[in-house]
């Protein structure tokens, strides 16, 4: 089985996501995504509002960026970078890693491996992420 990465989706483009993005292509093709119309047309134009990236490195990647979860069947490698808040209990919430987890698992092609860089307790990726 080769595990060298064909193409690479990040799911989340936030303060861990983007960044990841932009140094994964500098070696492979990348496919950014985010459920955040707003957050995509502007990485599109080459605008960072976060300045986690400089518009410069943006203009000068070749990262495709999308709100089609169906693009992810065309990577065979995809990490996951979206946030796990805590309430004021300090319960976390799963809320985003719940939907995109079931993004993935709905568009997710046979052999891909997925990674969760997001924060989480034990037992919540078999728990909670498994599709």
């Amino acid at each position: 089985m080769n595990m060298e990465p064909q193409k690479i989706c990040l799911v989340g483009l936030g303060y861990v996501g983007l960044p990841l993005a932009v140094a994964l292509n500098k070696h492979f093709s990348v496919v950014g995504f985010d459920v955040n119309e707003k957050r995509i047309n502007e990485l599109q134009q080459g605008i960072d509002d976060s300045n986690e990236v400089s518009n410069e490195e943006l203009n000068h990647s070749s990262i495709h960026f999308t709100t089609n979860p169906t693009e992810m069947n065309n990577c065979n490698f995809i990490i996951v970078c979206v946030p796990t808040p805590i309430d004021l209990h300090k319960k976390p919430d799963l809320s985003y890693l719940e939907l995109s987890s079931e993004l993935i698992g709905k568009n997710l092609s046979e052999g891909s491996i997925v990674v969760y860089e997001s924060t989480v307790y034990p037992g919540v990726t078999e728990d909670v992420c498994v599709p």
